[in-house]
């Protein structure tokens, strides 16, 4: 995934030797664009007695909105963005899969349906239209995580989990100038968030970790 970031840079970074002959460019304004990509999902997981404790990965793409502002002092380009994403990875299902259907055992179901930053980023102007970055922040996401237990004797539980999670993010990105008013970017983020506890029911002490890598690329309309 990172790979696929770093050859987007790249990319960039040919495109502007061939506008090195423009007039000098002004990153400072206000922008607004659309983004997507990849987006790899992981959740790591533990109770208070299973089998099952492990890191689960899963991938898919994700794609939204975004939008910020830029002041500029010499080649030094810093400011604010945010943005929001729907992500498309689906559940990442894990445990006794015969669970669900009336088997013995324990099964777990999870899932990212968006996520959000509001974040610094600071960077340098390789060229008048070249800028390279890198970025921090607050990340806010919504999840689903279902916890079911059927245990040999007794009686099946199940505890569900849906709603906000926050936490933080911090990636590097790159973004090129094609004119006055528009630009592109290749962006690599990272998302951590606060643990998932689906409450009482299914295995006890039940609980998830979420995190999110994703390779966004974008295109802006800058003011």
């Amino acid at each position: 995934m990172k790979s696929i970031f770093l050859a987007s840079v790249a990319v960039l970074a040919l495109v502007t030797d061939a506008g090195a002959q423009d007039a000098r460019y002004s990153w400072a304004g206000s922008y607004i664009g659309v983004e997507g990509g990849y987006a790899g999902s992981s959740v790591g997981f533990d109770a208070d007695a299973t089998k099952f404790q492990d890191t689960y990965h899963k991938s898919g793409f994700l794609g939204g909105i975004y939008a910020g502002h830029d002041w500029q002092s010499g080649n030094v380009v810093y400011g604010v963005v945010g943005d929001f994403d729907f992500v498309g990875v689906g559940n990442t299902d894990f445990g006794d899969s015969e669970a669900f259907t009336g088997g013995k055992g324990e099964a777990y179901s999870y899932d990212v349906d968006w996520v959000a930053t509001a974040r610094l980023r600071a960077g340098y102007a390789v060229s008048d239209r070249f800028l390279a970055y890198a970025t921090g922040g607050v990340a806010a996401g919504h999840f689903q995580a279902t916890n079911y237990d059927y245990p040999f004797l007794g009686t099946s539980s199940t505890s569900d989990f849906s709603g906000v999670k926050f936490g933080g993010v911090f990636g590097v990105g790159a973004e090129y100038a094609l004119a006055d008013k528009w630009s592109l970017k290749a962006e690599y983020l990272h998302y951590i968030f606060d643990g998932i506890d689906p409450g009482p029911g299914g295995t006890a002490g039940a609980r998830f970790k979420p995190s999110l890598d994703t390779v966004k690329f974008g295109i802006a309309y800058r003011f």
